[in-house]
């Protein structure tokens, strides 16, 4: 995960980061970075999709 993280754009990768990472709330990712409720948890719900093809598309994690 941490390989694959910083190939996100920058609003997914701060915004799963403090709401996974860091276990903040979606309310508090939004007061950190300033972006509304719906951005953060569409930042969220698309670094999750990318994450999950990046993912799928690394040879290394192909047996797991």
């Amino acid at each position: 995960l941490e390989q694959m993280l910083p190939q996100l754009n920058e609003a997914q990768q701060k915004c799963i980061t403090l709401f996974y990472l860091q276990k903040n709330s979606y309310q508090n990712v939004a007061s950190i970075t300033g972006y509304t409720l719906l951005e953060v948890k569409s930042h969220i719900q698309n670094g999750k999709r990318n994450l999950r093809l990046l993912i799928s598309q690394n040879p290394a994690y192909e047996s797991r």
